[in-house]
């Protein structure tokens, strides 16, 4: 395989305008095309200053696999995002399929942060809390922060992970979901 770094340009030089007979899609557009786009539910966490911060997200994929690396989308202002920009550390707590509930109060910004930890066992990894009883974990340095749009962008480097087995809560169409037909074969066309 050739080199991509000689073939991708800088982001800067990619940043080309539309022309102008193309109008941007609407918001609502967007958001509608989004909600097609399913995913695992993740709880990421961090220590703050004053505790355990955590919220629900459902953009958390692998990067790279040498180095390990994962990214996470935060929520711009987030109380999250703040903590893991200041202690440098955050943990990816993958769901269950069962951990509805957890996703829902992790997911309201209306929810303090000791209302989103009451009733849940954490320890923490790397200086970062994890959930024991997560279908799996990864305990992360940071690497990287972007701000895009609404959103940052988190790079994170795994220093350590916790697999067990089980399935995940999925969130599809605005709605969480469960796997169905685990290991079916899917029709081909």
């Amino acid at each position: 395989m050739s080199d991509l770094t000689t073939a991708v340009p800088p982001r800067e030089a990619r940043q080309t305008p539309a022309p102008p007979d193309v109008r941007p899609p609407e918001d609502a557009d967007c958001l509608e095309m989004y909600a097609k786009l399913s995913s695992g539910v993740c709880v990421v966490a961090a220590c703050g200053d004053d505790g355990p911060h955590g919220m629900t997200v459902s953009t958390a994929t692998s990067l790279s696999a040498h180095p390990p690396l994962l990214l996470v989308c935060l929520r711009s202002g987030s109380r999250t995002l703040t903590a893991v920009g200041v202690h440098r550390t955050f943990a990816v707590n993958v769901l269950r399929r069962e951990q509805v509930r957890r996703a829902t109060v992790f997911a309201d910004p209306r929810t303090t942060r000791a209302q989103r930890f009451a009733g849940s066992e954490t320890r923490t990894v790397c200086g970062a809390p994890v959930f024991p009883d997560a279908l799996a974990w990864a305990a992360c340095l940071v690497e990287e922060i972007h701000e895009y749009g609404d959103h940052h962008l988190v790079v994170g480097r795994v220093r350590d992970v916790h697999t067990s087995p089980g399935e995940p809560l999925l969130w599809h169409d605005r709605d969480f979901r469960v796997l169905d037909g685990v290991g079916a074969a899917c029709e081909s066309g």
